[in-house]
């Protein structure tokens, strides 16, 4: 994973916990969903590679927040308040 592509996944992870900071963040949540999936398994994937100790608990730092951002969505809009 580039630098490019890191800086890439954190800018979406924080307008993703703002708007759900804020509830109104104008994006259908299903879409929300469907990039929080694919940046999970990115995220997976490279933590899973070569590199250093440092780099990969960021990585996991990341994943965390996807998959948390994820079941906050998902309890959304399942009707329920999902705790953190």
């Amino acid at each position: 994973m580039d630098k490019q592509e890191l800086k890439a996944i954190q800018g979406f992870l924080a307008v993703v916990g703002q708007g759900l900071d804020t509830d109104h963040d104008g994006v259908a949540p299903a879409d929300r969903l469907a990039e929080l999936s694919r940046i999970i398994q990115r995220l997976m994937h490279a933590r899973l590679g070569p590199g250093s100790l440092r780099a990969k608990v960021h990585l996991a730092t990341l994943e965390r927040n996807a998959r948390r951002y994820r079941r906050q969505i998902e309890g959304e809009l399942s009707g329920e308040h999902p705790t953190s």
